[in-house]
């Protein structure tokens, strides 16, 4: 399992899925499934956001993102209150197909990590794009913890969407990155 970090719009999901690609040309992952903690979350709230704002919570335009993130982050923050901090990673855990090479495309706290390399063996890239800025503070105060137990550190430049291509050229340096013995161990489960 990878699990992906990185602060909001640093390429998280474009990291997943570019590396998806690369480890499906491996001969040894043929089963690759990309699963996100946010996913729950936005379940929760998309009926209130498509009536209210006219879009899903699963939007992928930045301009929609960033008007309903404040909405995001308060929920699963209060929901941490009350049912521990560790709810969305309880509830991606039971989701996980043990079957598939699992990709997560949103850790983002350091205790999502613990919980990843405690229970998965997970290795954890950390993702910054240039220039990129943390949107809140919840951001500002994890980041660098997150980067900090992250097994692998990689900056990338921003891309325009026609630009894939490159995004696959440095998911492949990340694939190269990962030590062989990770590798080793993903090809015999």
């Amino acid at each position: 399992m990878i699990g992906i970090s990185g602060i909001a719009r640093s390429g998280k999901d474009t990291m997943a899925t570019c590396l998806s690609s690369r480890i499906k040309a491996d001969k040894h992952h043929k089963n690759v499934k990309i699963l996100s903690l946010a996913n729950e979350l936005k379940k929760d709230l998309n009926h209130l956001i498509k009536k209210q704002f006219g879009f899903s919570a699963f939007t992928d335009i930045t301009e929609e993102k960033n008007l309903i993130r404040p909405i995001l982050v308060s929920y699963g923050e209060q929901m941490k209150l009350k049912y521990g901090k560790d709810i969305w990673i309880r509830k991606l855990a039971e989701k996980m197909d043990k079957s598939k090479f699992n990709i997560i495309a949103d850790v983002r706290f350091d205790f999502e990590i613990d919980f990843l390399k405690e229970n998965f063996d997970a290795f954890i890239v950390h993702i910054t794009k240039e220039n990129n800025v943390e949107p809140n503070d919840i951001e500002k105060i994890n980041d660098p913890l997150v980067r900090a137990k992250s097994d692998l550190r990689h900056i990338w430049p921003p891309y325009e969407p026609d630009q894939m291509d490159l995004c696959d050229g440095h998911a492949s340096i990340v694939w190269q990155m990962i030590h062989e013995g990770y590798k080793e161990k993903w090809k015999q489960i």
